[in-house]
């Protein structure tokens, strides 16, 4: 049984949803949900409020706007809540899975051809499901109700020439259609198990009742790095997660090693180039019982707000970020595999890529 198994046994780990940075930042004045959350955190309405008075991500007064990018982003975002599954592929995977001989390996390749660079099964412990809803008016402090004992967790990479502009304005573009992309496969691979008559959630962008980076640690696709995003296997940090929870028994992936965590003891260049200085340079902490590196979500988010685009200069600076080909690959596997390497790996990276984060032209 791993550590984060453990502690999630324990309740008092659990997240409200109403908490997070995006849940807060969805507020609006001379609303109830807005009146109860300040009632009960009035240490947060003017931090919060300062940061739904600043232009916003896309916003036309933004630092980094630029007008035809910013359309096409907030055009992903939008076309998320109109996606409507194929039929064809629902009808093609259903024969699929059902002649299966091995259902775990099948449905692992539905979520590949779905568009997944990668997919792993977990169990879905309570540490890692919210208590409440809070991103939405509508169902604003419901309880939330998911008794899966899986996650199918899966990863959609995010191009890398795009996050080299990190943080200008390419990588909200190619962020919002990378969360597209994983809502269009969550919602498709929940629509097949559904059809197969098990019972099936999809979680993706703004729909979220679990907490994705862990559950994709459980997994076996990455650990956890210094910027507290997955690092994961052939594509570091450069990924965006989605999640299907179900009742189909599938057997569940193991968490693995890739040596990122130990080399982020190390590296530091996350937390060196972050602009809003909300990553530490120091140790490890306890966390609701996980030991990981904190983040001040209010930096980082307020730096987001008026810059206009994500940043991503955390992700996109990470050595473990580069392209995947043979030479990186390589380059990983050593430092999964020998420790001793991890120094003269760095130094490497920092020679030829640079200690200092500068953004790349497309």
């Amino acid at each position: 049984m791993t550590r984060l198994s453990r502690i999630a046994r324990d309740e008092h780990n659990r997240v409200d949803e109403r908490d997070t940075m995006f849940a807060r930042n969805a507020r609006r004045p001379n609303t109830p949900a807005y009146d109860d959350y300040y009632s009960r955190h009035p240490e947060l309405k003017s931090i919060d409020d300062r940061m739904r008075a600043a232009p916003g991500l896309c916003g036309p007064n933004a630092q980094l706007h630029d007008e035809r990018i910013a359309a096409r982003a907030m055009g992903w975002f939008e076309k998320i809540d109109s996606i409507v599954p194929d039929p064809e592929i629902v009808r093609d995977w259903v024969k699929r899975v059902r002649i299966a001989a091995d259902a775990t390996e099948t449905v692992r390749e539905m979520f590949t051809s779905l568009g997944a660079v990668a997919a792993g099964f977990s169990p879905l412990p309570e540490e890692f499901i919210y208590t409440l809803k809070g991103r939405h008016d509508e169902d604003y402090g419901s309880e939330i109700d998911l008794d899966h004992p899986t996650a199918a967790v899966f990863l959609v990479e995010m191009e890398f020439d795009a996050m080299q502009a990190a943080p200008q304005p390419p990588t909200i573009e190619e962020s919002a259609h990378q969360y597209y992309r994983a809502a269009r496969i969550a919602l498709t691979a929940a629509a097949i198990l559904k059809a197969l008559a098990v019972d099936a959630k999809a979680h993706y962008d703004a729909h979220y009742d679990v907490i994705l980076p862990p559950l994709a640690v459980l997994a076996g696709l990455g650990e956890l790095g210094r910027n507290n995003i997955l690092i994961a296997n052939r594509f570091g940090s450069r990924v965006r997660i989605g999640a299907v929870t179900t009742n189909l028994p599938l057997t569940h992936d193991t968490p693995i090693d890739l040596g990122a965590a130990r080399f982020c003891e190390l590296c530091r260049k996350c937390a060196d180039n972050c602009p809003s200085h909300a990553l530490t340079t120091g140790d490890r902490e306890e966390i609701r019982g996980v030991r990981k590196w904190p983040t001040n979500v209010e930096r980082c988010f307020g730096y987001w707000v008026n810059l206009g685009t994500d940043c991503g200069i955390c992700m996109a600076c990470c050595p473990y970020s580069h392209k995947n080909n043979w030479f990186h690959n390589l380059v990983r596997a050593c430092i999964r595999h020998a420790p001793f390497t991890h120094r003269l790996a760095l130094w490497f990276d920092d020679v030829i890529y640079g200690r200092d984060w500068t953004p790349k032209g497309r």
